[in-house]
This record gives structure tokens, C-alpha cells and sequence, in this order.
């Protein structure tokens, strides 16, 4: 029994806890805010340039008046608005607050971070803007104009050096799990972006090694910036909302470090056949293959620290997000070393299937998992809570069901085509049309994330005014408190 000199120090150290945690909450607070709300801006902008160009796919005539809406300017617009308008600005966000929270730190040099914020979103308008002119540079994930990228970089290095410094000024010489895959990912983004940039631009060699460049740059973003800023988002949130440690932190680095020593091979082998040395998207593709080690690693870790308490995903709006990003990434990792099979590669290469995947990675895995983060980040920070669990019931089926049915249609309209350019007195016109079908189907999933994008940044907009709930108790999703307090739950 403890005594009770014992007990009133366990309070005072709850308490100083909590002071820390309202410390580093408000020291975050503004660059915060100021990340997701632009990112979702950027995300609403570039879910209805989405939409355009998919019914531009199966209906050329939609909108076909203005040559700023054709189909090669608007798809890349919308491509580089959600990756570098909402993934970075989202994934910033996060990690900013969770970095402060696990080391209990107050950030600095706030006017220095939000200025370096406004360039990014002045750079990303001025690349979108020039992308829609014609202007682009036609490199898939890098189509904004050359100058453009040392701006980018520039901007990065100063948003990413406050994660350094507050890791820096941790208060504990533990480190978490969540630390490691944020910090890791952003020193990983530079080298990549630098490295393709300068190969592309500075250093241009022949066509074929750029096109493998831009491939190797597309599958280090995935793998090395947005697989680990969701997994270690996932780390930070699921065991707080079933209120237990993670099941191994020794399970959970053999996982980070495999992804760290592969993730960075990937992305060539989508180029398997061409004119490069065989052996390069070779590689490329076994450490693809490789990846469902760290992959699997990661399912059984999430799902043993859940077990027990996965009837919490029907209340906790959190939970119920980050568990659909956490099936997102095995299926990102099982489907990815699919089609690095040659058996399968060859039938799916340059199809629509290559694009499903990258959409599994962006959104089902990265924004599903970052829409649990805010849902769990934004009450914290503004003081009160959620407006309504209608409309995160909204928000969650409407982007469940868009990014479904995108997923499905590209996989399906990719195998289709595929099937149909083996055949060899078949035309090219012929896999376009036996395509069109399954095209429909994924602008149709289109309108539902627009919708639940819509209805997500006007929720956010009440909850960034001040005009939510006033109440002690989280917005859940089906209302049943009591119960949920006798489990601890914390949505």
C-alpha cells in the first residue's frame, strides 16, 4: 500500500505532467492550426481537380473548352496540390505536435516557422498555377518548374529543423518509437528531393536515367516520407486511445530500420523491361518484395497493442481512422510486391494499376491516418470539442467509400488494359475504351471524397473559430459515454 508521501508525489508529478503537456500545446499551437488548415485547403482544391481530370478520362468533352483544364495539365496539378499543398503540410502538423508532446518541449522560433510556411504555400501556388499554364516540367511528383525547388527545399530545411530542435530539447533520454519515424523522415525527404532535383536539373543525363530517377524519387516519397510520418503517427495514437504501451518496442525498430534500409530501392522496378542495366529494377523490386517483413511486423505490433479493445473503433473516431490507414499500408506493401512480380508486372506496367497503388499509399494509408490525427490533435489545442459525431460518421464513410471505389476502379481499369494491349493485333485505342468503364466508377468515388472533404474543412473551420462543443466529454461517434469511460477511452 503506498504511503502518503508516495501519493502526493505521484500527484505533483501528474501534475507537472499536464502543465507541460498545456505548455508544449500552446507553444504549437498557431503553426499547427496554421499546417492543417492550409493542408486542407489545398486537400479540398486538389480532390475537385481530381475529380475534372478523372471525368476527363472517359468523357474528353467535360469542360474541353479551356486548354488549361485538358487532361496533361490539370492531373498533374492536382497530383503536386495534394502531395506538396496537403501530405507535407499535414504530415508537418502532426509531427510537430507529437514531437512536443513526447518530449515536452516548447517550440521556438514560431515566426520563423510560419513564415517559411507562407513561402511553401505561395511556392506550391505559383508550381500548381504553372503547371495549369502549360509550364510544367512533365516529371511525375516533381511538375513544377525547375526554379521552383530550391525554394521548396529551402522552406523545408527551415519547417523541419524545428522538429530537430525540440527532439533536441527532450526532457527524457528515452526515445519513442513515434521519434524515430519523424525524425527520420524529415531528413529523408531532402536528400531525395535535392538528389532527384539536381539530377534532373542541374545534372540532366539521358532520357532513360531521368525517367528512372523520377521513378526512384516517387517510390522514396512514398516509402520514406509519407509510410513513415503515418507510421509514427499510428505509434503515437492507437496505443493512447486504448490506453496500453505499444505490445514490442524491440518489434517495433526491426520494423523501422527494415523500412529505413529498403525503402530507399524502391520505385524502379515499375520500369522493369526497358532500356536500363536488368538488374537495377531488379533490385528495385526485391527490396519491394522484402518490405512485407517490416510490413508485417508493424500489423502484428498495431494489432496485439488493440487487442482486446477493437470494439473502441465503433465509438472513437480516432481509432476508427487510424486502424483504416493501418489495413491501408499492408495492403500498400502486399500490393506493391505484386506487381513487382514479372508475371504480374507485365500485364499491370504502365496501366492505371501503378496509379492505384500510389492512391493507397497518398490517401487510404497517409490522409485517412492523418485524418485520425487531427481528429485527436484540433480538441486540444482549441479547447473544446468536436461539433457533431454525424458528421465524422459522414466524414469517415464518404472517405471510406471514395477511396475504395477509386482503388478498385484504377486496379480494375489497369488489368483490363493490360490484358488488352497483350494482345497482338489489338490497337491502343481498343485498351483505352475497354478501360472507360471501370473510369466511371472511380469519378464516381471522386464525388464522395470531395464531399467528405468539404464537409471535413467546414467542420474544421467551427472547431479552428472556437464554436464547437463545450463539454468534457470527446465527440464520439455513437454516444455511449459511460461505457466508454469504464474502458479509459481517450478519442
Amino acid at each position: 500500500m503506498e504511503t502518503k508521501e508516495a501519493i502526493i508525489a505521484n500527484l505533483r508529478e501528474e501534475h507537472a505532467e499536464a502543465l507541460a503537456r498545456a505548455e508544449s500545446d500552446r507553444s504549437v499551437r498557431l503553426p499547427v492550426l496554421f499546417f492543417f488548415t492550409n493542408g486542407l485547403l489545398w486537400l479540398l482544391g486538389s480532390s475537385l481537380l481530381g475529380f475534372v481530370a478523372s471525368m476527363k478520362l472517359h468523357n474528353p468533352d467535360f469542360l474541353g473548352d479551356a486548354a488549361w483544364l485538358a487532361y496533361g495539365r490539370i492531373h498533374p496539378a492536382s497530383t503536386n496540390a495534394f502531395l506538396y499543398g496537403w501530405v507535407f503540410q499535414a504530415g508537418l502538423g502532426a509531427a510537430l505536435w507529437i514531437m512536443a508532446r513526447l518530449c515536452r518541449a516548447r517550440l521556438s522560433g514560431i515566426g520563423v516557422l510560419l513564415t517559411a510556411g507562407h513561402v511553401w504555400n505561395i511556392a506550391v501556388t505559383i508550381g500548381v498555377a504553372a503547371i495549369l499554364l502549360g509550364e510544367g516540367t512533365s516529371f511525375p511528383w516533381l511538375d513544377f518548374p525547375a526554379f521552383l525547388w530550391p525554394v521548396l527545399l529551402l522552406t523545408y530545411a527551415v519547417m523541419a529543423a524545428h522538429l530537430l530542435v525540440l527532439y533536441r530539447a527532450r526532457r527524457s533520454e528515452e526515445v519513442f518509437i513515434s521519434q524515430y519515424y519523424l525524425i527520420a523522415a524529415a531528413l529523408w525527404f531532402p536528400w531525395a528531393y535535392l538528389t532527384a532535383n539536381l539530377l534532373l536539373h542541374v545534372f540532366p543525363g539521358a532520357g532513360v536515367m531521368s525517367a528512372a530517377v523520377n521513378a526512384w524519387y516517387v517510390g522514396t516519397v512514398l516509402l520514406l516520407w509519407a509510410a513513415p510520418v503515418g507510421l509514427g503517427t499510428a505509434y503515437y495514437l492507437i496505443p493512447k486511445i486504448v490506453g496500453k504501451s505499444i505490445y514490442s518496442y524491440q518489434l517495433a525498430l526491426a520494423g523501422f530500420w527494415m523500412l529505413a534500409m529498403l525503402g530507399g530501392w524502391t520505385g524502379v522496378q515499375s520500369l522493369k523491361g526497358g532500356p536500363l542495366p536488368a538488374w537495377i529494377p531488379a533490385v528495385s523490386g526485391t527490396a519491394t518484395i522484402f518490405l512485407l517483413i517490416p510490413m508485417i511486423a508493424v500489423a502484428i505490433n498495431l494489432h496485439r497493442t488493440v487487442k482486446g479493445n477493437h470494439h473502441l473503433v465503433n465509438y472513437s473516431p480516432t481509432l476508427r481512422f487510424a486502424t483504416f490507414g493501418a489495413v491501408a499500408f499492408n495492403l500498400l506493401i502486399v500490393t506493391g510486391a505484386l506487381l513487382s512480380l514479372f508475371s504480374l508486372g507485365r500485364v499491370t506496367q504502365f496501366t492505371y494499376a501503378e496509379s492505384a497503388v500510389h492512391f493507397i499509399g497518398l490517401y487510404s494509408f497517409f490522409t485517412m491516418t492523418l485524418f485520425g490525427a487531427i481528429y485527436f490533435i484540433v480538441p486540444r489545442l482549441v479547447q473544446c470539442e468536436w461539433r457533431s459525431g454525424g458528421w465524422i460518421r459522414f466524414h469517415f464513410w464518404f472517405s471510406a467509400y471514395g477511396s475504395t471505389a477509386v482503388v478498385a476502379a484504377l486496379f480494375l481499369a489497369g488489368v483490363s488494359q493490360g490484358i488488352d494491349q497483350a494482345r497482338p493485333y489489338e490497337g491502343f485505342r481498343g485498351s483505352v475504351e475497354v478501360s472507360s468503364a471501370y473510369l466511371v466508377g472511380r469519378s464516381l468515388g471522386w464525388v464522395f471524397i470531395f464531399l467528405s472533404n468539404l464537409m471535413f474543412f467546414f467542420h474544421i473551420l467551427l472547431m479552428v473559430f472556437r464554436l464547437g462543443r463545450r463539454s468534457g466529454q470527446a465527440t464520439l461517434l455513437h454516444e455511449m459515454e459511460k461505457e466508454l469511460s469504464a474502458h479509459g477511452v481517450n478519442a
